[in-house]
């Protein structure tokens, strides 16, 4: 079991050296664990105490011993849950926090794949079926982002986001990733592009998939989004299908 893919579920490292122990060695004293993880005792203790209020971890006393165990994996998915219904919660007041003075203008950076996955699904989430969603598309995103390409696209189709797609006329050979695009797709002799650039709302967002790590670079600004949608327009009108 890979620690990182449980540790960007919600646990902390020690939390799931400790919760993977439990599912090799099932019921087990601490003893047994410490052996198994190599952390400290009171580390240990400190991490089943969490893993508890989690409900991911459950004890019996026998002779005034406790034995510990992983509860049924399933659990998981419960505790992922109520983190997701606590965030839903939270939004109204988090938007409440965030100032939307008119006009405002700024720009955020996002690095790595765990951060333009970030920014695209915040992109999507911002999307509705009436919404303009330009593309300028180099063609590097599935290559770069893997299955999350076809997820990304599924959601777009679950929401009825009509995609405006330009790619370089290169392009029209990769006829699998196109088939699995939702949008309405053109081709146009771009020449060399290495990066995507979206354009919606009052954003204009721009991946460079060849940086090392990849790069996105969100600019909130009305006149600047004003000004990309113009480009994508007149290069629209001169594409081809």
């Amino acid at each position: 079991m890979d620690i990182v893919k449980l540790e960007e579920l919600g646990l902390k490292h020690n939390e799931a050296l400790t919760y993977k122990a439990l599912l090799e060695l099932g019921e087990t004293k601490t003893g047994s664990i410490v052996k198994k993880t190599g952390l400290h005792r009171v580390i240990i203790y400190d991490a089943l105490e969490s893993l508890i209020k989690k409900g991911l971890v459950s004890y019996v006393i026998k002779e005034n011993i406790k034995y510990f165990q992983a509860t049924d994996p399933e659990s998981l998915l419960k505790f992922i849950e109520e983190k997701k219904n606590l965030a839903n919660e939270m939004l109204p007041e988090l938007h409440n926090l965030q100032s939307k003075k008119e006009g405002k203008q700024s720009v955020t950076v996002y690095e790595g794949i765990k951060g333009l996955k970030t920014v695209l699904n915040n992109m999507l989430s911002e999307l509705t079926s009436k919404d303009d969603h330009y593309v300028f598309a180099s063609g590097n995103m599935e290559e770069a982002v893997g299955d999350y390409y076809y997820i990304y696209q599924k959601e777009k189709r679950k929401k009825h986001v009509m995609t405006h797609i330009i790619y370089d006329s290169s392009f029209r050979s990769h006829k699998g990733v196109i088939k699995q695009t939702y949008g309405k797709i053109k081709f146009y002799d771009l020449g060399p592009f290495l990066t995507d650039t979206w354009i919606y709302k009052d954003k204009v967002l721009i991946v460079t998939y060849s940086a090392n790590p990849p790069i996105a670079v969100l600019i909130t600004s009305k006149e600047t989004s004003e000004s990309y949608k113009k480009l994508f327009e007149s290069f629209w009108k001169k594409a081809k299908q």
